[in-house]
């Protein structure tokens, strides 16, 4: 016998819609829509939908029906998609009754946030507003809400999980039913009107198709979706808006801001209709202002960036805003303003008005988005050249504020401002001052050309550009501009901000070699001592300055200050994280993800990197010089001191090695350099040494070799010194000229001081210009034999001792015969030779040693 589901499985497309049809009756059975449940297989029935909902368990539901007249004559409803979007939130809201009967807060709690996201879905069809059987659903939920929160017997019996969901439900409800507050209270006055769903007010027109007719459900898919109506204030008039209907329209953002389900996006368009309607330039200057605020808001994780073109629509405002001020003085801009007083008539003109606002607080998210961006762009791209152009345009705004707060005389901001200038500044060389410069100079005059050709055209967000304004100056001397915003910080900042400020131009001065200016700076700001206790963001900057410090230092020919500077950044071996320009997951280090996040958001952009390569490079050479000649001194001396624990410990791993091969990173080339210069090699020492790369990223590259040849001749003269000086009887002063290829004067020089300093032992011959060695150094061998008698002889003094304790031999030592007076244990104050015999009897514990006399 043929049946009603083989004969749908004749065709797919059929299938399918079979298929979708049931599903919604089935949702729309669950909803509590009455079933006649008759078996009745008339084909006068109204739908399809009724046969197959009447039907309950068991073989009569595939029974029904099952003739084939019946199977061709059957119809079915296609519904539209937003009358199924209705019949969802309906099933969903009989699905929550059901919840709220077993008292099941959890599932409440689930689908309630399913609830509003068909609400959503339902209000994007045209003529849908707020279902009434949602609004009944918010009645009923918060009447029960209200009765179980009153019943105490009930609370005590929840579970812990339940009792969480009933609190969060009981604040999401507290702030959700406010926006139905008026719909509600009109099903509180009539519910009898809600009993049964009424159809929408739009008509709902039911297309009855045959099985057989195809597209019909792509038509209702392929249907767009309305267009959102446009705010009332959009289609008036611009003559006809009065100052009273933008401050309205104004408060009613503000108050929106910040709440769930608010269109950010909307809010910014209103916005930027509202600055072209605004009566009156204080009025406009808080439309710029609340518009600043809200681009600033569609991007509100701290952890991503905002668009480029949206940072770029910030500048633009914020420099109108500027511009606003400069020619309306009366304007004053005060954080503390209220944005929700109603004003209802426009300001007389000229007359003072105070509006809100914070160009600080603008400028500062602003250089933190900026920032954030060279974090996240790939350094190797167009796009971060691209994106460090904007550089210029931000320095003219944050120069612009800066005149604005000193205009004002608002000396509390005005540093912080000044700050976030010196930051742009502090690191750029001379060349890269200058090219900045150019920059500024040529986006001037591709905007003044702009401005000839007066072209306006809408831009897309990808494509907004932002030129520097035409009334910006940028000085001429880098030291000069540094100067005299660090003076204004020192006037008037607080505490961390001059340390900052100190640090910043310590680093300047570093880079550009003045090494004893950034050295006194740091001397007198005492900031070393203190550096401990400050946030983290400071003590990077530290880091930084005194690696800067120690390169200036290295660059001037001053080794120990170098490495004094360096030893302890590099021999932390964390000096990716202290510089901030990188992070390294250690083996037994383990770091949650918030603390991940923040150190990411500390990670330095690429352009202000300092190079690594470079910093392990001069502090290795500056050990070698310091550390080669020391080891050379006293080769035997175990307690000498080590002045570089990390190239003791990179040059032993090197000394185990079976088999060294050709150098390859920094390491390898000073530790070649390093073995050279022990057996006296500086030529093949500073030919090791000037084939590294990273010479090519310091300037006058070449000064700084011929720097470091000098370093290597007169180390390794004075290791020649150390270890041969005792093999002559005289040494002849051009001979060492020659042979380390340095100036008489030179050698002259360093011998004589390590003859003051008594490291070398000999007399200078002036007639025969030769140095004569007096022979007071011994040889290996005598030191060996000397540090051997001295060991013996200590412990034979200790053995002779322990043997007289036991044996009275003290006792002629003792003038007064009371040597074991006090002794622990020994007859308190009997003398040796006691009734109790000898002292050490009463001693416990005693260590049998040997009479190497016997």
């Amino acid at each position: 016998m043929s049946s009603k589901f083989w004969a749908a499985s004749s065709d797919d497309e059929d299938e399918e819609k079979t298929a979708s049809g049931s599903e919604d009756e089935s949702s729309s059975s669950s909803s509590g829509s009455s079933s006649s449940g008759s078996d009745s297989d008339s084909d006068s029935s109204s739908s399809g939908s009724d046969s197959s909902s009447e039907g309950g368990d068991g073989p009569a539901r595939f029974l029904a029906g099952s003739s084939d007249s019946d199977s061709d004559d059957e119809r079915r409803v296609v519904k539209s998609a937003k009358d199924k979007s209705l019949s969802d939130l309906a099933a969903c809201c009989d699905e929550m009754r059901n919840k709220m009967k077993i008292n099941d807060w959890s599932s409440i709690q689930t689908l309630f946030d399913e609830l509003n996201k068909r609400l959503d879905k339902c209000q994007k069809y045209q003529g849908v507003g707020v279902p009434r059987s949602y609004v009944r659903m918010l009645v009923e939920l918060e009447d029960f809400l209200t009765e179980t929160l009153a019943n105490k017997d009930v609370k005590k019996k929840m579970s812990k999980t339940n009792a969480q969901a009933l609190n969060t439900m009981r604040q999401r409800v507290k702030k959700h039913t406010p926006t139905y507050a008026e719909l509600m209270a009109k099903h509180r006055e009539n519910p009898e009107s809600t009993e049964e769903e009424p159809e929408d007010e739009s008509s709902e027109e039911e297309s009855e198709e045959e099985e057989g007719e195809e597209g019909s459900d792509d038509e209702f898919r392929k249907q767009p979706q309305a267009a959102k109506k446009k705010d009332k204030l959009m289609t008036m008039d611009p003559k006809e808006i009065t100052y009273e209907m933008v401050n309205k329209k104004l408060r009613e953002i503000v108050m929106s801001r910040g709440r769930r389900g608010t269109d950010k996006q909307e809010q910014v368009e209103m916005l930027q209709y509202l600055t072209t309607v605004a009566r009156g330039q204080a009025q406009r200057f808080e439309v710029l202002a609340q518009l600043v605020s809200s681009l600033f808001d569609l991007n509100p994780s701290m952890a991503s960036h905002l668009k480029v073109s949206l940072w770029r629509k910030c500048v633009i405002n914020l420099l109108e805003m500027l511009r606003v001020l400069q020619e309306n003085p009366h304007i004053k801009v005060d954080e503390a303003a209220d944005m929700m007083e109603e004003r209802n008539e426009e300001p007389a003109e000229g007359a003072e008005v105070r509006v809100w606002g914070n160009m600080v607080a603008f400028v500062e998210r602003l250089d933190d988005e900026m920032f954030k961006s060279l974090q996240v762009i790939d350094p190797h791209t167009h796009e971060y050249m691209a994106r460090l152009k904007d550089e210029p345009v931000f320095l003219a705004l944050a120069q612009k504020v800066a005149d604005y707060l000193t205009r004002v005389e608002d000396m509390k901001n005005l540093p912080k401002v000044t700050l976030r200038l010196v930051e742009h500044f502090y690191y750029k060389t001379e060349a890269v001052y200058d090219a900045m410069r150019k920059l500024t100079l040529a986006q001037q005059q591709e905007a003044a050309a702009a401005a000839e050709e007066e072209e306006t055209t809408d831009e897309p967000d990808e494509q907004v550009t932002v030129k520097v304004p035409a009334d910006y100056v940028m000085g001429d001397n880098c030291h000069a501009v540094m100067q005299s915003l660090v003076i204004t910080i020192f006037r008037h900042g607080d505490e961390r901000t001059k340390a900052r400020a100190m640090l910043c131009q310590i680093y300047h001065k570093a880079i550009h070699g003045d090494f004893y200016g950034a050295r006194d700076l740091l001397l007198m700001s005492h900031l070393q001592d203190s550096i401990q206790h400050m946030d983290i963001s400071t003590q990077i900057l530290y880091n930084r300055a005194m690696a800067q410090l120690g390169l200036a230092a290295f660059r001037n020919g001053l080794v120990p200050e170098a490495h004094a500077c360096l030893n302890e950044l590099y021999g932390s071996g964390h000096i990716k994280e202290l510089l901030a320009q990188g992070l390294s997951m250690g083996k037994y280090q383990e770091k949650t993800p918030e603390q991940e996040l923040m150190e990411k958001r500390r990670q330095m952009p690429f352009h202000m990197h300092i190079s690594l390569e470079l910093l392990e490079a001069v502090c290795l050479i500056c050990a070698m010089l310091l550390e080669v000649p020391s080891m050379a001194a006293s080769p035997l001396n175990p307690k000498k001191r080590i002045i570089s624990k990390s190239f003791h410990r990179i040059l032993d791993s090197y000394a185990r090695q079976m088999f060294t091969g050709p150098p390859e990173n920094v390491r390898d080339h000073v530790m070649a350099a390093t073995r050279a210069l022990m057996r006296g090699q500086w030529r093949k020492a500073h030919t090791t040494l000037a084939g590294l790369p990273v010479w090519n990223l310091v300037p006058q590259k070449e000064a700084v070799l011929e720097m470091v040849r000098g370093k290597l001749q007169a180390e390794a003269l004075r290791t020649y010194l150390f270890i041969f000086a005792s093999q002559y009887s005289s040494l002849s002063l051009d001979q060492l000229c020659t042979m380390f290829d340095l100036p008489e004067k030179k050698v002259y020089s360093i011998v004589s001081k390590m003859m003051i300093a008594e490291e070398l032992h000999g007399s200078w011959d002036q007639p025969t210009r030769t140095i004569v060695m007096h022979n007071m150094d011994v040889s290996r061998m005598q030191q060996l034999a000397l540090q051997f008698a001295d060991k013996a002889a200590v412990l034979v003094d200790l053995n002779e001792r322990a043997l007289a304790y036991r044996t009275g031999g003290l006792r002629d030592n003792d003038e007064e015969g009371a040597g074991g007076r006090g002794r622990r244990g020994g007859g308190g104050d009997r003398n040796w030779e006691g009734e109790e015999g000898q002292g050490g009897r009463g001693s416990r514990g005693g260590v049998k040693l040997v009479d190497l006399n016997e």
